[in-house]
């Protein structure tokens, strides 16, 4: 009696131990599905996948925020002209409550001296995000509760996140346009490596005139969860000790865009927040919005060098900035520039031309 009861409970230990091994590979192979079948565009995932490869505590300047963002601080030239270790941890039209959970999750790691935060998202008139956008921004998030937070708080009810915290749901369908690169670990990023800091270059020119708009303090308010989570954000930053800084991204659509930011820096001063909004006509630094815009919100390469160098000229001046040129510890900022100018390389970091105003004519 007492063997059989040792052979039956070896049976039952066998059987569990084989269901415990099928869950793990079922587990691994559906989460390795998912991962080749999400989409690694670099505008969203690549920049959050590729953050966590860089060194702990060796980020200055992180920049959290929407594709202007991306498109326009060039970290390039902030290391190239100034030594400023900056990172772009962005994604295509990121809403507060997504950059509120990016923060989070960078916050693990970092400590950096500023975070620049995009102004943009205070125009956006949605309660949630729509679902590539969703796939985007929080599919790169490593940190589960930061992943799953963001994916709860990009739509309407939590039952709603359920496929995005699964993964597979969302992004079964996308085996048609699966490559080689997609099966690869990791994320090769386009080709750039790991050194690369997130900068997106949008390498197109599109003629535009400056904005007409009366500048005045008028103020239009921002959707709600906008505004709640701007406030989230002013919060968690304080509380880490991080300085925030407002960026206004000068773009030609500007003066649609004006009540919304006056909205955003009224609430940002409660919180002794402020920054810089680019689209203010009394600061003239070269850019032209006849040459220097790919389209209508994207400055373009030469025009994200124009920005990159007054920006880091306003960084200096505002924040106790080291110059990290020469640190061993930083070699990999001084790789992702030299790849970068030497694939534009008609573009040298202290020889663009400079251009009186910021009038296109």
């Amino acid at each position: 009696m007492a063997e059989r009861k040792t052979n039956r409970r070896r049976e039952l230990g066998l059987f569990w131990m084989r269901v415990l091994g099928f869950g793990i590979i079922a587990a691994v192979t559906l989460g390795y599905a998912t991962y080749v079948l999400t989409p690694k565009h670099d505008y969203g995932i690549c920049s959050m996948v590729n953050f966590y490869e860089q060194p702990e505590n060796s980020i200055d300047v992180l920049t959290v925020g929407t594709s202007l963002a991306y498109a326009g601080v060039n970290t390039n030239v902030l290391w190239s002209e100034y030594g400023i270790a900056a990172y772009n941890l962005c994604s295509a039209e990121q809403p507060y409550w997504v950059s509120y959970y990016v923060i989070r999750e960078a916050l693990k790691t970092q400590k950096p001296k500023v975070i620049l935060l995009d102004a943009k998202p205070s125009i956006y008139t949605r309660d949630y995000t729509k679902r590539g956008r969703t796939v985007l921004s929080t599919y790169g998030i490593r940190g589960v509760e930061n992943r799953i937070g963001a994916m709860v708080a990009c739509v309407e009810t939590p039952a709603d996140a359920l496929g995005y915290i699964l993964g597979l749901p969302q992004v079964h369908s996308n085996y048609e346009t699966v490559t080689a690169r997609d099966f690869a670990i990791p994320l090769d990023n386009g080709g750039r490596g790991s050194s690369w800091k997130g900068y997106i270059e949008v390498d197109e020119v599109e003629q535009h005139r400056k904005p007409s708009l009366v500048w005045n303090g008028m103020q239009r308010n921002m959707n709600e969860r906008e505004e709640e989570y701007a406030r989230k954000i002013f919060e968690l930053c304080a509380e880490a000790g991080v300085n925030v800084m407002l960026v206004g991204f000068p773009n030609p659509d500007y003066a649609s865009d004006h009540m919304y930011y006056n909205a955003l820096w009224t609430v940002a001063r409660e919180y002794g927040v402020d920054g810089i909004n680019y689209n203010n006509p009394d600061l003239k630094f070269g850019l032209r919005y006849s040459s220097d815009f790919a389209d209508w919100q994207h400055l373009n390469v030469k025009g994200s060098m124009k920005f990159s160098k007054k920006l880091g000229e306003d960084l200096l001046k505002l924040y106790d900035l080291e110059d990290r040129r020469g640190d061993e510890a930083y070699g990999s900022y001084e790789i992702c520039a030299q790849k970068w100018y030497e694939k534009y390389p008609s573009f040298v970091s202290s020889g663009i031309e400079k251009e009186e105003g910021n009038h296109a004519d």
